[in-house]
């Protein structure tokens, strides 16, 4: 699916990110604009016990009761549906994703819900997962709301089944089709085994325990949210601190390699409208990330050669930024090949260009000098509300 991101105003951007920081861009992290469709599952078999029930539902509702918008808004397209699945030897769907419409709503529904442990010691996680499943695909799949990240919550005193009843394949197939897996191990034996048989099926980095999280189990499931709620439309490559690991720590920074030659400034145009700029490479880490993404693309070929977003303007060195922001003038880390820059004006473009086993900046006539190119955006996040018609 293609998306197109809705940037609020320049304004509203400029007091969340400030590129003059000469950092990258992180990802948002307002709660109250969270726009996920979640599913908590929560274990209420008998190892659970009650205590642990009234924990889970102070910490579910802990999690959205920072001002995060529960429903469907006319007005206001980031909001959270939640729905609420219990489970024991069954499954029981105690909210789907349209039950709740406000705050209230959840608070009073996930306390009533959670209100009684099952005489049953049979705890199914994958009975669970598949009802979470379910709601998916009846609620939020082919909807208005399908571009909306899908998180499934797992609250869970026990991992037991085997064949029809192992959580893995159910949970493989929740990843597969896009859904993120956050889980929350209350070990009542606490010797941790059961916290690494959750991390089988939970998301890289979205495993956790009641006992182990210095008091911040709160803190930990809601970073995993707004991380599940940052990314990056189709065709671009989300910025993260490693390429090989699409799941580790991503920054809220989307880079489209294009293979239609160009020359600078044309380039610029042409990111500018898909509401992107060409691209920064503050750090030699992010440089080493742009590489590796044009490396894989197909129509990048050895020698590589790309323009990036520095261009010198009133005799200063600076970087592309959003129409509307100001250019952030080159402060550290240079990338200069030899001899470079020149001293020209007549060059006021640069291109990232390979030589043996580097690739180094090289300033161009900004017209005259044609090849491939790398925009960068904005992610999809709290910050930026992204629809699902069109392109960035």
């Amino acid at each position: 699916m293609k998306l197109s991101i809705l940037l609020a105003t320049v304004s509203g951007c400029l007091a969340l990110y400030d590129p003059s920081s000469y950092t990258d861009r992180p990802c948002g992290d307002d709660i109250t604009n969270l726009w996920l469709d979640v599913v908590a599952v929560v274990d209420n078999s008998k190892g659970m016990r009650f205590d642990g029930l009234q924990s889970i539902a102070a910490s579910l509702v802990s999690v959205f009761g920072a001002g995060t918008r529960i429903g469907v808004n006319s007005t206001e397209k980031r909001t959270t549906r939640v729905g609420l699945v219990s489970y024991n030897e069954k499954a029981r769907v105690n909210a789907d994703l349209t039950t709740y419409t406000s705050f209230d709503d959840l608070f009073s529904g996930v306390y009533t819900a959670l209100n009684d442990v099952s005489s049953t010691e049979l705890s199914y996680l994958s009975n669970g997962l598949g009802a979470a499943a379910d709601l998916f695909k009846k609620q939020s799949f082919g909807t208005t709301r399908d571009h909306y990240k899908k998180v499934v919550i797992v609250f869970a005193s026990a991992f037991k089944g085997s064949g029809d009843l192992d959580p893995l394949p159910v949970a493989e197939k929740l990843r597969t089709d896009g859904a993120f897996i956050v889980t929350v191990a209350y070990d009542q034996d606490g010797n941790g085994d059961l916290m690494d048989k959750l991390n089988l099926i939970a998301t890289p980095g979205f495993n956790f325990s009641n006992t182990e999280e210095g008091g911040n189990l709160i803190g930990k499931i809601q970073g995993a949210l707004m991380q599940s709620n940052c990314f990056c439309p189709n065709n671009y490559d989300q910025y993260r601190v490693s390429f090989a690991d699409k799941f580790s720590y991503r920054y809220g920074s989307c880079l489209l390699p294009v293979n239609i030659a160009a020359s600078w400034k044309p380039a610029q145009m042409s990111c500018r409208n898909r509401k992107a700029y060409l691209a920064t490479e503050f750090t030699q880490h992010k440089h080493d990330f742009i590489v590796k993404s044009v490396s894989s693309t197909t129509g990048f070929h050895p020698p590589l050669s790309y323009h990036i977003g520095l261009n010198q303007v009133l005799g200063k060195w600076v970087w592309d930024q959003p129409q509307g922001l100001p250019q952030i003038e080159l402060r550290s880390w240079f990338n200069w090949s030899p001899t470079y820059p020149k001293k020209s004006s007549s060059f006021p473009g640069v291109q990232n260009l390979q030589n043996s086993n580097s690739t180094q900046w090289q300033n161009i006539d900004a017209f005259k000098v044609s090849t491939n190119y790398i925009c960068e955006a904005y992610a999809c996040d709290t910050d930026n509300y992204c629809d699902d018609n069109g392109t960035l």
